[in-house]
């Protein structure tokens, strides 16, 4: 998987030759909750903006998105994220700091919070605790005392030791796999390598915690976007996550 340069080895700066601007990162995530081809009439339609001239010729040019016509519609085109697009999305929900430099169509963010909401549909999630949203501070309990605490604590510490398959734990046990493998910060790292790391723990318990560990600010799990590099063993690894099979994790400071 390649990754983002500002700067040469040298230091000298290089133009990112991938960027896209705040409207086209905007636009990838409007994709993403729509899920499904979707042509420009319907986009204007629906939420007042369309992907055209040089918007749809940078993300067509970058592979991120498909512009195709489908039999039986005539000449109108429908655009569909590539699986390159997939992945770039995820990158893109981050804020970015150029956010306030282009204005964006409202529309784009109610084509993303539609998908939002078929999600909590389908999950019967409330949108706060899909997005996890601060509920106040914690209940602090009885006063306990000093040598109760300490052995709390001590009680604590061997249950995250353990590799149990009790989530808290075992989200410890991925979070130090992937320390162990990273080689810098925001290194990529594969599942195919993440997975032998953690002992005997059973493959759905394993799923479940990276699943809930995508939604935090400081991970990500996302396709390898160069699909034919895959081995039989990414395969193997991968977590299904909504409609894609993911084969990297990252782990860093936000």
């Amino acid at each position: 998987m390649t990754r983002d340069s500002s700067a040469s080895p040298s230091g000298s700066a290089t133009r990112d030759t991938t960027a896209v601007t705040v409207r086209q990162a905007a636009i990838l995530l409007a994709l993403v909750a729509q899920g499904q081809p979707i042509s420009n009439s319907e986009l204007r339609d629906r939420f007042s903006f369309t992907l055209v001239g040089d918007d749809r010729r940078r993300l067509n040019d970058l592979g991120l998105v498909g512009s195709e016509k489908i039999r039986g519609h005539g000449n109108v085109l429908f655009h569909t994220l590539t699986d390159a697009g997939w992945n770039r999305a995820s990158r893109e929900l981050t804020l970015r700091a150029d956010f306030t430099r282009l204005s964006v169509p409202a529309g784009v963010f109610f084509a993303f919070a539609e998908g939002v909401a078929r999600l909590l549909t389908r999950e019967q999630r409330a949108i706060g605790e899909a997005l996890g949203a601060y509920a106040g501070p914690p209940d602090p309990g009885p006063a306990v005392s000093p040598e109760a605490a300490e052995t709390e604590t001590a009680a604590a510490a061997d249950t995250e030791a353990d590799r149990s398959g009790n989530p808290a734990s075992l989200e410890t046990t991925i979070r130090a796999a992937y320390a162990s493998l990273a080689t810098d910060a925001h290194d990529w790292v594969r599942l195919a390598d993440v997975r032998p790391l953690l002992g005997s723990v059973d493959r759905k318990q394993v799923d479940q915690v990276l699943r809930q560990m995508a939604r935090r600010p400081d991970v990500r799990v996302v396709p390898d976007e160069d699909q034919k590099s895959l081995t039989a063993a990414d395969r193997a690894a991968a977590v299904r996550i909504g409609e894609h099979d993911n084969h990297l994790l990252l782990i860093g400071p936000v």
